[in-house]
């Protein structure tokens, strides 16, 4: 997933591999509009205004920062101080960020919550959670990074759709989770239990017909649980697996190979989103060669070391995405992949992809091509091959030139997107080389979040430009402003319609439209899970 912005309007975007926009992102005085429209047309309101009963969308925050929002309050009080024991609330949602002491606590006395959001919330304490049960309309949660362990009794939470723990420190999950009836969305990264429970034994903790859609992800390790339970849950869209080097043992590689055939396989009676990502971490992945063919996915995120390319991978039906991270294939294993002849989107992160060469004819449905090396040797691309491509990611910041690449093959060719930290040389030639192009595409700057990070999971966000700078103030003549207001509006509006909230920071972050999921991201993370209709 990548970042894109626009310094006229104020507003950058999160899209997905596939271009949908999966959320926008206003700044300054479109920030400042939208709220201030929000909470006049009683749709958002922070718990210390006075006529917060009106309002279904509330948030909670650090009092030292209420000025960020355009919020003019003359006391720093908490929010537990202005809330009276028998006030009764409409709230449908609830954000909770910031240091906010008590009033982490809270969300207990909401008692129509649906979505609940404490992912931002800086010291919410595993107690805070103590008393969550008795939300028992909640149909979304989210929590932050200082959670180490769920409560048991959030077994009563049976209107539950979604369950993000993706930022907690949750290396557990109760058993009781899974049991939980309409439980659609699992995100995060944990083990099944403690125990290890025989067959029988998990099968009664699954509701009679499991509604998971969403498993991203868990870890593979001596306990098989989670990969047996899979075959039981045939709702399965997303599924997301870590092999960590204690765990891929050989009583385990056969479950997983098990595991990843069933779900692949049956996809073969459906032609809709089926997404599969597996890191193998220090381990081989090679025990993919034991996945027979005819199997069906959308997309396949592998990580970790192969030393062929799995036959399975190439004879996928309806595959339309695939990365490959870390894999250290080269040429014919990387050659092979050009018998995908739907792939709509490819990313190889890979230290050398020199010999991989693209010919005449090679990916003839590739709109999105993405790169992501340590040395500037980037593939050989023949005329005529990607006659579609639209995007081309080259992130590696060492690169010097063109690199061999001739994007006047391309005719659809509409961007190019850099590693901003590549030389003012490079710029310059890939921005002569892009106004010499028919379509003249646009040359985009991509800046990679952490550089200390493992290349693998490297992650890019947009850049001003290829040297990375300050935020400066823009000046908007009177037409920018009425046009860029009308805009905005129109988004609150849909958001409004949806009656779909999820106000990070305060509408810092508005959903304009929702991934398969809640995510494909599930992206990654991917990619991100999206609270449920708060109705």
């Amino acid at each position: 997933m990548t970042t894109s912005g626009n310094s006229l309007t104020g507003i950058s975007s999160d899209r997905s591999n596939n271009t949908k926009v999966k959320t926008c992102k206003t700044h300054g005085i479109m920030h400042e509009f939208m709220l201030h429209k929000s909470m006049s047309d009683n749709f958002i309101t922070s718990l210390r205004d006075q006529n917060r009963s009106k309002f279904r969308h509330l948030f909670i925050q650090n009092p030292a920062s209420g000025s960020t929002l355009g919020l003019n309050h003359q006391h720093t009080s908490t929010a537990s101080d202005n809330v009276s024991g028998s006030e009764k609330f409409r709230a449908r949602s609830l954000t909770i960020f910031g240091n906010v002491e008590e009033s982490a606590s809270e969300f207990c006395r909401f008692e129509l919550l649906r979505v609940l959001d404490l992912q931002e919330c800086n010291d919410l304490e595993d107690g805070h959670l103590k008393d969550i049960h008795k939300l028992w309309h909640l149909k979304y949660v989210s929590l932050g990074g200082t959670i180490n362990n769920l409560p048991r009794n959030i077994e009563k939470l049976h209107c539950l759709e979604t369950l993000d723990l993706r930022k907690t420190k949750i290396d557990i999950l109760p058993y009781e989770v899974i049991g939980l009836p309409h439980l659609a969305h699992l995100l995060g990264k944990f083990k099944l239990g403690k125990k290890d429970l025989k067959m029988s034994e998990l099968e009664k903790l699954l509701p009679k017909k499991c509604k998971l859609k969403t498993l991203a992800g868990f870890v593979a390790d001596e306990n098989a649980g989670f990969l047996q339970l899979m075959a039981h849950m045939n709702e399965l869209k997303k599924v997301k697996i870590w092999c960590e080097p204690t765990g891929a043992d050989s009583k385990s590689l056969p479950h997983i190979s098990k595991a990843v055939q069933k779900f692949a396989q049956d996809g073969m009676d459906t032609t809709g989103v089926r997404s599969l990502s597996l890191d193998f971490g220090n381990s081989m992945g090679d025990f993919l060669g034991s996945i027979q063919e005819y199997c069906y996915l959308s997309s396949l995120k592998l990580r970790g070391r192969l030393s062929v390319l799995p036959q399975f991978v190439t004879s996928l039906c309806g595959l339309t995405e695939l990365c490959l991270s870390s894999t250290n294939l080269v040429g014919n294993d990387l050659s092979n992949l050009s018998k995908l002849r739907y792939l709509l989107y490819l990313k190889l992160v890979e230290a050398d992809l020199r010999s991989f060469v693209i010919k005449n004819g090679d990916f003839p449905s590739l709109r999105r091509l993405c790169l992501v090396v340590h040395s500037p040797v980037l593939p050989t691309i023949g005329k005529g091959a990607l006659p579609y491509l639209v995007s081309l990611q080259l992130l590696c910041k060492d690169l010097a030139d063109l690199s061999g690449i001739k994007i006047e093959y391309h005719d659809c060719l509409e961007e190019v997107a850099l590693d901003s930290m590549v030389s003012t040389k490079a710029v310059e030639m890939w921005e002569t080389a892009a106004k010499k192009h028919p379509k003249r595409p646009k040359v985009l700057f991509l800046k990679r979040i952490d550089p200390s990070e493992a290349q693998s999971s490297v992650k890019y966000v947009a850049a001003d430009g290829p040297i990375p700078t300050k935020g400066s103030s823009i000046e908007f003549s009177q037409v920018q402003l009425t046009q860029n207001m009308l805009q905005n509006e129109c988004i609150i509006r849909s958001v409004q319609s949806s009656s779909v909230n999820k106000p990070n920071s305060a509408l810092k972050k508005i959903i304009v439209s929702e991934p398969h999921q809640t995510a494909s991201e599930l992206s990654s993370a991917g990619n991100g899970a999206m609270p449920p209709s708060a109705r």
